[in-house]
């Protein structure tokens, strides 16, 4: 029977947790090495540079997602400020999504390196607004249109609806074509 002697290390003791047979004079030193190194690598399948291209890959996702969050905040206080010169911009951006025109300026320059999500809540919510009003706007100018063609159509018939009949019942078909809605006809 194997006598064990003391461990005097932490790597002679995990020798003797592998195997009492592999500190045995028969034993090759050659072979304990071995050992240890198949053990070793049954547990760990995955290699020291596997690991850091797996951290390096979640850090360059984390990377790719910080530079699309700066290309969103940039173009949305583009967006927000319209026509004009960078300072007129910044000046409209920050008033639409009432933010201080320092953090707005910083946001349009790809200053900010992490956008905090309060920031980027208050512009996206003015991106929201600025796309409804642009969007009411545009139903307002369709009805306007749509009763300038209206009312043209009715002067032309007016005239003489032989002459301009056509082009009446041409203007009456855009009109019914470019679907008035109900709410507009009311009278607003």
């Amino acid at each position: 029977m194997l006598k064990r002697r003391p461990a005097h290390s932490s790597f002679l003791s995990f020798l003797f947790q592998l195997s009492p047979s592999a500190l045995s004079p028969e034993f090759p030193a050659q072979s304990l090495c071995s050992t240890v190194t198949n053990v070793a690598s049954e547990k760990f399948q995955m290699t020291e540079k596997q690991r850091r291209d797996r951290e390096i890959s979640r850090r360059e996702a984390e990377m790719y997602r910080v530079e699309a969050i700066q290309d969103e905040m940039a173009s949305a206080v583009k967006l927000l400020g319209g026509e004009g010169s960078a300072k007129e911009q910044i000046n409209k951006a920050a008033r639409a999504a009432r933010l201080p025109i320092t953090v707005v300026e910083r946001l349009r320059w790809r200053k900010i390196k992490r956008v905090p999500a309060d920031l980027a809540d208050a512009v996206r919510e003015a991106v929201e607004r600025h796309n409804e009003e642009s969007l009411n706007r545009a139903k307002h100018e369709l009805f306007i249109a749509q009763s300038r063609n209206a009312l043209l159509a009715a002067q032309l018939r007016e005239i003489d609806p032989d002459l301009y009949g056509q082009e009446a019942d041409r203007l009456g078909q855009l009109h019914a074509g470019a679907g008035c809605t109900s709410d507009h006809q009311g009278g607003d």
